[in-house]
């Protein structure tokens, strides 16, 4: 610890250079190379007394530091505005998906319509896998979904998530600046272990959706009373 204490004292006369800056580097240097070697003798007379541990833990909690300082530097760079032009206004697709039509999805309709602008589009999208339920639910749709269009999406192969993704990339294809925010009605069980039984494909196109460039993913919540 005497050995990192000087050695960052002297990176920081050497950065700094305040006043006095080269009188106390020397200081700091000398006591480094001396604790230095101290450690180094200590080391090899008492490696299997014990001295293993430091000689191994001590460079790897320095390692694991300072990845985490060049970590944050780099977030910082990638963070700063100094060289950002002026951005552009954004276009913005709301997504509510719809799985079935119940309380839950028309209270996320009614919070998609809430984002609604001039420069912003609004639709629910709903994957086919059957069509008599798809008609079915157009028929509830037409009474119950507040004026928001339905897109359906074919799925022949009743996969959820494969269409779903490609038509946001659809959408996202037309320029880094579309963003697109993804609603999902959930309701939430009254119970804890009740959680278990539902939502489990909204977990999913969650898990899908997270790490996606422009895309915003939003839960509204349905509270059931029992």
């Amino acid at each position: 610890s005497f050995t990192l204490s000087q050695s960052g004292m002297v990176r920081r006369w050497w950065y700094r250079r305040e006043p006095g800056w080269r009188h106390r580097l020397v200081i700091n240097g000398v006591g480094a190379v001396t604790t230095g070697i101290v450690t180094l003798v200590i080391a090899a007379t008492k490696f299997t007394h014990g001295a293993w541990i430091v000689v191994i833990v001590v460079p790897t909690l320095v390692a694991a530091f300072l990845a985490m300082r060049r970590h944050y530097d780099e977030v910082a760079e990638q963070l700063s505005l100094e060289g950002l032009a002026r951005p552009p206004e954004l276009r913005h697709t709301v997504l509510v998906i719809v799985g079935d039509l119940h309380r839950g999805v028309v209270r996320a309709v009614q919070y998609a319509k809430t984002l609604a602008a001039p420069n912003v589009a609004v639709r629910a999208v709903f994957v086919e896998t059957d069509p008599a339920r798809t008609a079915k639910l157009e028929e509830k749709w037409a009474r119950w979904g507040l004026g928001v269009p339905l897109v359906i999406l074919n799925s022949p192969y009743r996969s959820l998530l494969r269409p779903l993704v490609e038509y946001l990339d659809a959408l996202q294809s037309l320029g880094d600046d579309h963003m697109v925010t993804v609603v999902i009605p959930e309701f939430l069980p009254s119970r804890w272990w009740q959680h278990i039984l539902h939502n489990q494909t909204a977990l999913l196109i969650k898990g899908v959706l997270l790490f996606r460039k422009n895309t915003v993913v939003v839960d509204v919540p349905y509270l059931l009373k029992r």
